[in-house]
Parts: structure tokens; sequence; C-alpha cells
């Protein structure tokens, strides 16, 4: 998607919750700074724009049951801070996806029940899937979307729902690209939505490698399947061989994939960073912060 896998990443990008920064950290010296700090609220997502050296990420705001959420981007240098979308259009915008050939971004929104794309300008700005609202205009924590990944060959929209905190209640659901405008309310629309997996801890992340066929997600719930980072093989019918690959995370949340070297780098909102090897399950921390959401390999 928003990353060439012919580019070499020495550094991680992370967003920190507590101290809400964009901190870059090599992953050799595994030496940190801050790229650009005090951005306030909550930062969540964020992705990569190599070619054009942008940063964009998303910020859940301060008042989660108010629509004071962000979509932002910065230079590679930290320089040229932009919002592109805010003051009342997002409640709790989540995990942040780069669709490099059409040039847009795509998000989850939490509390605003959505996934939502727009143009790396901010403009046109869409809803896919609306879930279930109250006279309030809020939606069930069920309804909550968090985590997203795209598959173009084969028109597939993936995301999270992952359910009150330590529930095993959450579900991946996926549904046409194509289709996936106007208000989908409920996995019982089967002509557009399918629910994949359910009564998970509580996933949160996706990543969807299109060559092997894997979705990958990380899960922040309870043991022993929580805490977690997780994949399925994707088939046409749906997922199959779900498997836990590692547990002994703290609130995972972020991840970002190495395909060359069969990495998983996962962040947790403990403020750990872990180097995960794909072929055994073995992971290591390699860094200790205060509380990470969203992280991408980044190549400076």
């Amino acid at each position: 998607m928003s990353q060439n896998p012919e580019i070499s990443y020495p550094y991680l990008l992370l967003l920190d919750a507590i101290n809400p920064a964009i901190i870059q950290l090599d992953t050799t010296s595994l030496v940190t700074f801050n790229l650009i700090d005090e951005l306030g609220g909550t930062p969540d997502g964020i992705a990569i724009d190599h070619i054009n050296r942008l940063i964009y990420w998303t910020n859940m705001g301060d008042n989660y049951e108010a629509d004071d959420g962000s979509l932002n981007l910065i230079n590679f240098d930290g320089s040229g801070r932009k919002m592109l979308l805010g003051h009342g259009q997002l409640r709790t915008p989540k995990q942040l996806l780069l669709e490099s050939q059409s040039q847009r971004l795509y998000w989850c929104d939490r509390e605003g029940g959505k996934v939502c794309s727009c143009k790396t300008d901010g403009t046109d700005l869409q809803t896919h899937i609306r879930r279930p609202r109250t006279v309030t205009d809020s939606v069930d924590i069920l309804d909550q979307c968090v985590g997203i990944a795209l598959d173009l060959d084969a028109n597939w929209l993936y995301w999270t729902q992952k359910g009150p905190a330590k529930g095993n209640k959450g579900r991946i659901f996926r549904m046409p690209l194509s289709k996936s405008s106007g208000d989908f309310v409920d996995e019982s629309d089967a002509d557009n939505i399918q629910l994949l997996l359910d009564k998970l801890p509580e996933p949160i992340d996706l990543l969807f490698d299109k060559e092997t066929q894997i979705l990958y997600w990380t899960d922040r719930g309870s043991e022993p399947n929580g805490n977690s980072l997780n994949c399925a093989n994707v088939t046409d019918d749906g997922l199959n061989n779900y498997r836990v690959i590692c547990r002994g995370f703290k609130e995972a949340i972020g991840l970002a994939y190495n395909k060359p070297e069969n990495i998983m780098y996962i962040a947790d909102l403990s403020g750990g960073v872990y180097r995960v090897m794909l072929s055994n399950g073995q992971f290591d921390k390699i860094h200790q912060g205060n509380g990470y959401t969203g992280l991408a390999q980044f190549s400076g």
C-alpha cells in the first residue's frame, strides 16, 4: 500500500499518546528523538508517503464524545504542520492507511462508529461504513471501528470492532470496497458486510500482506489470546487458520511489517516497542518509552 518494499526503512516513527509527539527511533542504534511534539489530544494512527516525503497522522482529540478529532500532516523534517480535517468533521479517528494508487487516506473513527476516507489534500471526505446510531448520535461500544486494511486486488475493505475492554466480543469484518458508500448499519446486511471472526479478546490494528494473503492484527484484550500479535489466511470465503503468533505485550496497538527481514514491529500503550520474528514468534523489546499507539516504518 503506502510502503515500497525496495526502500530501506532504518527508522520507526512512534506516536506518543502520553506526551503527544511523533518520535523517531533508529532501529539499529535505538536512539530516539522527537520529530515534532506538543501535538495535543491523543495521536493514534500514522501513515508515511515516502515518494512525496509526507507524514500523516490522526488525533483522537481531547474529548472522545465530541467531534474534536483531526487528520494532520507534516513534512519529513517535521516542518509544514497542517490540519487536513478537523473542526467537527471527525470524532476519534484511529488507525490510518495511505492508499498510494488513488492517493486516498482511509481510517476508522472509533466513537464515531465509521470507516472513512479522503484525498490526501483533505478533500472528498467519504463515509464508507456507518454503524447504527442512537438518538444522541453515538454508537454502541460493540460497533466502534478501530483498525483498517485494504486488499485492492480482491476489492476488500477490512476493519475491526474491538468491543468492550477485555470483553472477548471483538470482531473482524470486510466488505467490497466498490460498494462501500452509504449507510450500512449492521452485519446482517450480508450482501455488503461479512463477519469474518468474532469473540476475539479486543482486536485493534490490521495489516494485510497481499503476496502471502495473510491478515495480521494486534489485540489488547485479556490473556490467554489477548495482548498478542495474530494472523489468519485470507480466502475467497473469509479467514481461516486463525492463530496467535505471540503473546506478552501490554495493551498492543500499532504494528509495522519489515517484510524483507520477516520482522513485525509492535507498539503498546505501556510504551514498549518490540521486534517480532515471524518465523518462530520470538520477540524482544527494543525500546521503552511512555505510551505508544500507532507506528510506521520510515526511511528518513
